[in-house]
This record gives structure tokens, sequence and C-alpha cells, in this order.
């Protein structure tokens, strides 16, 4: 089963957006707070970029974070290139977490991951490789193990082509693809029609992408394409934001199975999460 962490390049249904692991909260547990009064997330860390690169001097490779009981979670990492849009294997990408700084973990030569986090505890992670867009996982809660997920990685030469005038390294970008939860629902099994919005963020700007190969943002456009994929800019970082959605006739659900609904921000990353449209 794919799970598009990027889902920019090709998008399926997974019950999850992201699984990768090295890091939970662990210790530090994660508040579910209302984004009005979001804490930033480096804060809520006890970091910043300084704080960072002083943990970056110190990390450890572990394969275990929090305390037990744990739950086994794996993913296997790919490189989506425009000459292998299937991709293949990525090794050597970093995952890491700001809930947990000081442990990492890097996909082997299959670009598998896989490591123990605590179970029922809210998380989540970066997975940065060289040449790659950084991605940041929305929050999740995993109740059990799960392995063996693939996870997608673009090339940065596509995020001025994607997100055109976006400066990853002052701002925010969230990538949000949408999903099916059923295959025969009509309409609601369709991707099209969604729209998008921030609740308390009116700065908040909202672009949709067009179902291109490799898809372009729609000129004024107000809905997604059949390709389901948008783009929230305008946002500051360090919050944790929740997103709505709708479409006629049709639920759009951000907080699904692990998901909690909550995406956190950072600059330097592109924030993933998904939308799942059900009658």
């Amino acid at each position: 089963m794919r799970r598009p962490l990027l889902a920019l390049a090709a998008c399926a249904a997974p019950a999850a957006l992201f699984t990768a692991v090295a890091c939970s909260s662990g210790n530090h547990a994660v508040a579910q707070q209302p984004d009005a009064d979001a804490t930033a997330a480096a804060d809520a860390t006890g970091g910043s970029d300084a704080g960072a690169e002083d943990a970056a001097d110190e990390l450890t490779v572990g394969t275990v974070c929090g305390p037990a009981p744990w739950v086994t979670l794996g993913i296997v990492v790919v490189a989506l290139t425009l000459d292998d849009p299937d991709g293949a294997p990525l090794p050597g990408a970093q995952f890491s977490s700001p809930l947990c700084p000081t442990v990492v973990q890097f996909s082997d030569d299959a670009g598998n991951i896989q490591g123990q986090v605590s179970q029922n505890v809210a998380f989540y992670g970066r997975l940065q490789a060289t040449n790659f867009i950084p991605e940041l996982a929305p929050e999740e809660i995993f109740d059990a193990s799960s392995t063996g997920h693939k996870i997608e990685m673009l090339p940065t030469l596509l995020e001025g082509i994607l997100l055109p005038g976006f400066d990853a390294s002052s701002q925010t970008a969230i990538v949000v693809a949408a999903q099916q939860t059923v295959s025969d629902a009509g309409a609601c099994s369709a991707l099209d029609g969604i729209s998008f919005t921030v609740p308390n963020h009116p700065e908040a700007q909202v672009t949709y992408f067009s179902a291109d190969t490799i898809p372009a943002p729609i000129p004024d456009g107000g809905a997604t394409s059949t390709r389901g994929l948008a783009a929230v800019t305008g946002l500051a970082t360090g919050q944790f934001v929740t997103l709505s959605g709708t479409k006629p006739g049709c639920n759009v659900l951000f907080q699904y199975q692990t998901l909690t609904g909550r995406v956190p921000l950072e600059n330097g990353f592109v924030s993933l999460t998904a939308a799942y449209v059900t009658p």
C-alpha cells in the first residue's frame, strides 16, 4: 500500500498519511490545543533553530523512542524523478522528530526505516534527503504496529514549478492530497470540487493544482481538480493548524483514522496532510 506523503506525482487511498519512525512524543506529550492558541512547534519541543543546530551535534541513531508500550512502524522511502515516476528506493534519507530531537534514523539501501514509538501518543516527524524536498508529517496517533508503507520524495527542482515564488527558508507551505474512502460513492468518490480553508486564519492562501502529469497551479481556482491537490501558504511558522474542507453533498475529513487533523508548520519544510472525501 502506498502512503502518499507528498502525493504530487501519484495518489492512492492509504489509511494514514505518514508512518515513518525513529521518534515519538515520548516524554514530550503533545497537548491538543485549539489552533488559535496553538503553541509554537519549536517552543513545544523546547527548541528553536539554534537549539536544533545544537541538538544536531548530539544526534544518535536509535530505533526506540518514548516509554513502553510501543508499536513498530516502518516505511520504504522512494525517490521520484521526472525520468522515473514510479521511483526507486532512496538510501540515506533522514527521519527525525522535533518531539525527540536527539534521535535520528536513516533509510538503508532498500529505502527501509523501521523502529518503535510509544503507543497511543501523538507524534509527527521530518523526512529529509539531499536534493529532495524536505517533508514534515502531520500529527498522528498509532495504536497498532504498521510497516512496509511506501513514502515518496520529490526532487527540489520541482519546488519552483509546484510552488512558484515560495521561499522555503522564510515561509511555510502545506500540501493537501485528497483521498477517497470508498470507490463507489459517485461524486463523493471523486477528488475534484473540494474547497479548503484554514479556520481562524484569514491570511491563509489556498492554491489548487491541475490534473496534469506535473500539476500546475490553477489561476483563480476555487476547488480541486480530479487530481485532488492543493497547497496552503501565508501561514506563520511555529504553530499547528487544522484545515477544513467542503464539497457539496459530501463530507471532507482531516481527522481520520490515525490522523489527529493537526498540521505542524516549520520554515524549511513542506507540511503534508490528507483530506478524506466520504459520503
